[in-house]
């Protein structure tokens, strides 16, 4: 009863964005609802599996409004062993930021962005999975090419890691209209050794995507450096979850409004 409480908890939660989108393009054009439903072959987060290194569907839904603001969130299954031995199922994240145009020199995105499991039943006294981050993203697009970089910062980590730190690069090259290639490196300091099997690590991932009438078929090799022991202490379900693999996902964007 108690795992069905916070499934429902999470379904009011994505209830309630859609009662404020719905208020929110009542008022004026200038908003704009998109969003996307995507299966990837293996859910990696900053190198790190998620889901047992098996299918996992996912969604969004983004609310786009004037001057840059934007509110919106992101679900996906999840299939891997939490603290006291409890698997959450669900992802759902929360997100909501503004975009700000640095005179024509660069993007700016600053995002508040939190980590939610809401089907999570963990036992008395267990550190929580969710956690909040803080993300600040500078862009800057040269002809077909935009580079990114992103810095993040949790005052407390999933599964009690404590302060944690993140810095990662990304580029992509556009090569036409359906076809472009892109990569990111990253690396993710903890405060809490046993976040990260007494290490902090870096990932990395490169790849390509195929673009056609709403549908994007992305193919990537994503890694990280952490070793079986190591992957261990991040409570996945199997210490194969951190190990180089091919990753394939199958994406569909739309937009409902205006």
């Amino acid at each position: 009863m108690k795992t069905i409480s916070k499934m429902i908890l999470g379904a009011a939660c994505l209830t309630g964005l859609m009662g404020m989108t719905g208020a929110a393009l009542a008022q004026g054009a200038d908003w704009e609802l998109s969003g996307y439903a995507a299966v990837t072959s293996d859910y990696k987060f900053r190198g790190i599996s998620q889901g047992d290194r098996d299918p996992s569907p996912q969604g969004s839904l983004n609310l786009t409004g004037p001057d840059g603001w934007y509110i919106g969130t992101w679900l996906s299954s999840v299939n891997f062993t939490g603290p006291g031995g409890t698997n959450p199922y669900l992802e759902m994240d929360i997100y909501g930021g503004k975009h700000f145009d640095l005179g024509g020199f660069a993007d700016l995105n600053v995002q508040a962005y939190y980590y939610s499991y809401p089907a999570a039943d963990l036992p008395a006294g267990a550190p929580d999975l969710s956690y909040f981050e803080g993300i600040a993203q500078l862009s800057k697009t040269f002809d077909a090419l935009t580079v990114t970089a992103t810095w993040a910062y949790s005052p407390e980590l999933t599964a009690g890691g404590g302060t944690g730190n993140y810095l990662g690069g990304n580029a992509t090259y556009v090569i036409n209209d359906w076809l472009s290639l892109s990569g990111n490196v990253g690396h993710q300091w903890a405060q809490n050794a046993k976040y990260a099997g007494s290490r902090d690590y870096t990932h990395y991932d490169i790849g390509a995507s195929l673009s056609y009438m709403g549908f994007v078929l992305d193919g990537r090799w994503n890694s990280t450096d952490l070793n079986a022991a190591q992957c261990g202490a991040f409570y996945m379900a199997t210490v194969d979850a951190c190990k180089g693999s091919f990753v394939a996902s199958l994406t569909y964007n739309f937009k409902l409004l205006p």
